[in-house]
């Protein structure tokens, strides 16, 4: 006679791996780079960093936070369809913002905005990602969307050269008005801004976003992340007298940074600075 056995998955282990699982779901990965590629070199090594980064990153989406070229080199639009080649061997959705070295310091800034917008806006609907996006109206470079009540916003917030005041101060106003309607609308447990400028270099130009934007963290309360580029180095502080804002200026060149996020914590932010 055959017996048959009735194998019993303990309890504690059922619910350690729920638990697990549970905690993996409620976690957001993602990659972002910035200022870069500066030059073929960087270029090539980042293209060999893109191709491990598909082998084995778990992120879901990846961002560059501008500066596609040095600000020295011309803004000819073979640059812009360069570097839109390269960010299109990702396998996952990249989204991209304005940086001043290929928008707002070129000689011609509305021809290179022209060239930006024709190679780069809207990027990230090439892969179809699995979550809507929105757009901000007259400013389509602008994006959001929520991810496990994580509010993910990038903003056309760039550095350099003021041509015209007027235009430069409504942009900025346009930033801090659309982004505190959705942080409004949707009570996330988390925000993460996308700009490129480092606005604490020549903060006189940046007042009309900061002021707007220290009144909405004030009142949010809850943890904010300014994640830019635009200084080459790693910074990670909280800038402003509103601690619930952390600010993290990613390296320049070909290495890709790794975000953790976990809504769930008081501290949701993790950071892996290796390739």
């Amino acid at each position: 006679m055959t017996t048959s056995v009735i194998r019993i998955f303990p309890i504690y282990l059922l619910l350690a791996t729920l638990i697990s699982c549970t905690k993996k779901n409620q976690t957001i990965t993602f990659s972002a780079i910035g200022d870069v590629p500066y030059s073929e070199e960087v270029a090539q090594q980042l293209e060999q960093n893109i191709q491990e980064h598909n082998k084995t990153s778990e992120s879901l989406f990846v961002v560059h936070l501008g500066d596609i070229k040095p600000g020295s080199k011309p803004c000819d639009e073979a640059v812009y369809k360069r570097v839109s080649g390269i960010l299109k061997e990702f396998s996952k959705p990249v989204y991209i913002i304005p940086g001043d070295n290929e928008y707002n310091d070129c000689d011609d800034p509305v021809e290179a905005f022209g060239f930006w917008k024709k190679y780069f806006l809207h990027f990230h609907e090439r892969w179809n990602p699995k979550w809507p996006t929105s757009y901000q109206a007259g400013q389509g470079e602008n994006f959001t969307w929520v991810q496990n009540d994580v509010l993910f916003v990038g903003l056309n917030i760039v550095g350099g050269r003021v041509h015209d005041p007027d235009e430069w101060n409504q942009r900025l106003a346009s930033n801090a008005e659309w982004l505190g309607q959705h942080v409004d609308e949707n009570s996330p447990k988390a925000v993460v801004i996308f700009g490129h400028a480092n606005m604490n270099n020549h903060p006189e130009k940046f007042e009309v976003f900061v002021d707007e934007f220290l009144s909405l963290a004030n009142r949010y309360k809850k943890p904010i992340l300014y994640l830019q580029g635009d200084g080459h180095v790693w910074i990670d502080d909280r800038p402003w007298k509103e601690q619930n804002i952390r600010r993290i200026q990613v390296d320049a060149g070909a290495n890709i940074l790794k975000v953790i996020i976990d809504a769930n914590l008081d501290d949701p932010f993790v950071f892996n600075r290796t390739p």
